[in-house]
């Protein structure tokens, strides 16, 4: 398993990365760690001199990181690279075939959310892998229990649940797979509930309904009620148009999820 982490050489980032090596000792996997730099602006009257400044402190601060990474154990290379960071690890995900994109998140709330957003949540929009989205102040603990945040419409989702079944796979046998599905009214469909069946018929696995008209915080609080410890969701495919109006429940709980996020998608 080839895993992707691009960082910032935070606090935040420096959480995530050891999230990314226990994956990585866990699937025998090679790490990939990546930071990209940019001007925030286009006055390129500085340009030179900032650039040269901050490629400067990306190689003094990776170099200090290659020194956790060598004592770990774990097959890794790094990367530099002048450019946009949602493009750039878009474009390293490709070129390196990577499986996994495992990053740290600051989080965000009110206008800051609404106007500038998060690397996290552009990461996986922008993406067609999936992405694990580890929130500020998480701690390193076995992973017992993953709820998946579902909508029970499986149609031409097989590979998103394959790919939760090979994660929850790689964590060992006591696993257990909560698919969870906030609604006003129905039940789950038969050929939904079969096709779950089969898909994680080796893993222990649960179906709960839950009705509530504010479905970010019904997952959230069943999440923190069950004592979870991932949660996982389809991420759905919009529109140009549709993403100029719609924040997809995914990205919210990017920014407000306390516990792992493992978000999946539907095939193009």
């Amino acid at each position: 398993m080839k895993i992707l982490f691009p960082t910032d050489f935070s606090e935040n980032a420096e959480i995530a990365l050891e999230f990314a090596l226990d994956i990585c000792k866990k699937t025998n996997g090679h790490l990939i760690v990546f930071h990209a730099y940019d001007l925030p602006y286009s006055d390129r009257s500085l340009s030179t001199s900032l650039l040269e400044v901050m490629k400067r402190n990306a190689t003094e601060n990776m170099a200090k990181l290659k020194l956790n990474l060598d004592a770990s154990g774990v097959r890794f290379e790094t990367l530099i690279s002048l450019g946009n960071p949602i493009r750039m690890t878009k474009e390293i995900c490709a070129q390196k075939q990577v499986n996994l994109v495992v990053m740290g998140t600051k989080g965000s709330s009110g206008l800051e959310e609404v106007l500038i957003g998060s690397n996290a949540a552009s990461i996986i929009q922008n993406l067609d892998i999936p992405v694990y989205v580890i929130p500020p102040n998480s701690t390193m603990k076995e992973v017992k229990t993953i709820v998946l945040a579902s909508d029970l419409d499986f149609k031409q989702k097989d590979r998103p649940l394959v790919r939760l079944r090979e994660y929850a796979k790689s964590l060992g046998s006591d696993v257990k797979i909560e698919i969870l599905h906030v609604q006003t009214e129905g039940g789950i469909n038969p050929d939904d509930k079969a096709l779950i069946a089969e898909t994680f018929k080796d893993i222990k696995h649960a179906y709960v309904i839950a009705n509530d008209s504010n479905i970010e915080k019904a997952v959230l609080d069943y999440c923190e009620k069950e004592n979870a410890d991932v949660v996982s969701i389809i991420t759905k495919r919009y529109s140009f148009f549709e993403k100029l109006f719609h924040q997809s429940l995914t990205s919210k709980l990017a920014y407000h999820s306390s516990i792992p996020l493992l978000a999946l998608h539907e095939p193009k």
